[in-house]
């Protein structure tokens, strides 16, 4: 098989999906939308509503989840790198710290940004 290079936005929208976030990512007149009141679950009436962290999150998530599933049939050094798994620390308070890290290759003029293969 060729290397992967990067994820589909449907590829994407499967993973979301998944998560029960249907509907997530819609192409109207060549344009992709991300319909955040969907994978935040709220309605958005302008651009004060706070819920970046959560969007990126939820995105986040789903990348991973999405790279899991175009690397199973993928041989070593074809398969994506950009989204390992998070990093979960101890509970405090009802709460878990989430770190998460993604790699990407990025030419010096930031034109055209692929996933390194493992």
């Amino acid at each position: 098989m060729t290397a992967r290079t990067d994820l589909t936005f449907q590829e994407l929208e499967t993973a979301l999906a998944a998560k029960g976030l249907t509907n997530a990512l819609t192409v109207i007149s060549g344009k992709l939308y991300v319909d955040i009141s969907v994978v935040n679950g709220v309605t958005v009436a302008d651009l004060t509503v706070e819920g970046v962290a959560e969007l990126l999150y939820k995105l986040r998530i789903a990348a991973g989840n999405a790279q899991t599933t175009v690397n199973a049939p993928l041989a070593t050094g074809e398969q994506l790198a950009s989204y390992p798994p998070f990093s979960y620390g101890p509970p405090i308070n009802g709460q878990v710290s989430v770190t998460h890290v993604s790699t990407f290759l990025v030419p010096l003029n930031e034109n055209l940004i692929l996933s390194p293969n493992v």
